[in-house]
């Protein structure tokens, strides 16, 4: 899977980057496509000699610091920087480690990047180097010469190096852009929580932004294509049978949510922006069930949630978030995460509870009356794909919530991408469970923390 997504390269190339084929680059030199500042030929490898890695770290290093990009190995160019043939490379997996080697020894920090060998149909073991750098909000990074940084960016289809004060001014800009994407999840978050009924249901909240953002186009054919998505759907991972019942736009972003009222969510809601941001609520506590009989006017003083309910809600949100921001908006990379549960108060409660007998010990007993959160930074392919990474991602999650209150890990899964078989209840998930990790080929432990 390559991370960078380009609508720009997608286009000349005719095809996402990690499926352009040999024949689509070759059409490179019948359509006299030339170099810019996302886009690179090169004739033949990088050496072994010390100028030789030092071109491939910078060539890396300044598409990160400028906008992204592609280095195509085994593509010849002319005098005016034209694709002008098609002489391959050698293609070997020994010569893709061996320049994530050199990137990694020479760029700091390490920015994001993808090599992908593409075999010449008609020439075993031959082919192109294609290298896909993301652009990074890591920027700027730095390619060692002798004991020194220097910082390089494209300009065209040139290389350029910053000056110190334009050095001083990109690190200025990292910074700042951490903090922009820490108050966007929060408004995010905030913007749907406003829209959710709470009176007497509790949610999970899961919030993503991409560190780089994408966009897509917000019409009527796009709508309709995410009204057939979504509306009479089960958003969830695993269904509980609660469907999506309204489904709009609002300010440049997608909204589906359930419940009796367009203008009020209930058990389940999302909103999906054009930046690929997004933010997604189930439900983990229906208090107007737990009322006290004979009170049905009133709802219960506290919020009883199932950790398996907690660890599928952020399992679900964590994959739906990360397959808008990839399919839909063409965002990739790292995005930052958050996870929170709502509402909590001290005249609110949460507690958590589990419904599987004598394993892992009863935790019904702890309360918190603080707003649970946790944030942490993931890769978006990584969270968009069935398999050990998101199973990874959904355990970090789910105990930054968990550890609220007083457990210091999720039971039902690890944090390095197995699942626990013995902590789903085998009434609930645990045949959907068993039935999901054998095609995501995640691995089943009957490990247990007795």
């Amino acid at each position: 899977m390559v991370a960078l997504r380009s609508r720009r390269l997608e286009g000349l190339f005719g095809a996402p980057l990690d499926a352009v084929s040999y024949t689509q680059i070759a059409a490179l030199k019948t359509n006299s496509v030339s170099e810019s500042y996302d886009l690179e030929f090169k004739g033949e490898l990088y050496g072994g000699n010390d100028k030789a890695k030092r071109d491939l770290a910078g060539d890396v290093a300044a598409l990160a610091n400028t906008a992204g990009g592609v280095l195509l190995l085994g593509v010849a160019e002319d005098d005016q920087a034209r694709a002008a043939g098609l002489p391959g490379v050698a293609l070997s997996d020994s010569e893709v480690l061996r320049y994530r080697s050199i990137v990694a020894d020479m760029v700091h920090p390490l920015p994001t990047f993808d090599v992908r060998q593409i075999e010449d149909p008609d020439k075993p073991g031959q082919g192109l180097l294609m290298i896909a750098v993301l652009r990074s909000p890591s920027a700027p990074h730095g390619v060692l010469v002798n004991e020194g940084l220097r910082y390089p960016r494209r300009n065209g289809a040139s290389i350029i190096y910053l000056s110190e004060s334009e050095v001083a001014a990109a690190y200025q800009d990292r910074f700042a852009r951490r903090q922009t994407r820490h108050e966007d999840l929060l408004r995010y978050e905030g913007d749907l929580i406003s829209r959710l009924d709470v009176s007497d249901q509790t949610y999970v909240v899961v919030t993503l932004v991409p560190d780089l953002g994408g966009d897509f186009t917000l019409d009527t054919r796009t709508l309709r294509a995410f009204q057939q998505e979504t509306r009479d759907k089960d958003l969830l991972v695993f269904p509980r049978g609660v469907h999506v019942r309204h489904v709009m736009v609002g300010s440049r972003r997608l909204i589906a949510h359930g419940g009796r009222e367009p203008a009020k969510a209930s058990w389940i809601a999302c909103e999906l922006h054009q930046s690929g941001a997004g933010s997604f609520a189930a439900l983990a506590s229906d208090r107007a069930s737990l009322a006290t009989p004979g009170h049905q006017d009133e709802t219960a003083a506290v919020s009883r949630i199932i950790d398996e309910d907690l660890v599928v809600d952020i399992w679900s949100g964590l994959r739906l978030l990360a397959r808008h921001a990839r399919d839909r908006a063409a965002a990739g990379g790292p995005a930052t995460v958050s996870a929170t549960i709502c509402p909590v108060a001290p005249e609110l409660p949460a507690e958590l509870r589990h419904p599987r007998g004598h394993i892992g010990g009863q935790l019904g007993t702890h309360q918190t009356t603080e707003t649970p959160r946790v944030t942490s930074v993931f890769d978006i392919d990584d969270l968009a794909e069935n398999g050990p990474a998101l199973i990874a991602a959904t355990s970090a999650m789910s105990a930054g919530l968990i550890q609220h209150f007083g457990y210091p890990e999720t039971p039902q899964m690890t944090t390095d991408g197995m699942i626990r078989s013995k902590y789903w209840s085998a009434q609930r998930y645990g045949p959907a469970v068993r039935e999901w990790a054998a095609q995501a080929e995640v691995v089943l432990s009957d490990e247990t923390l007795d």
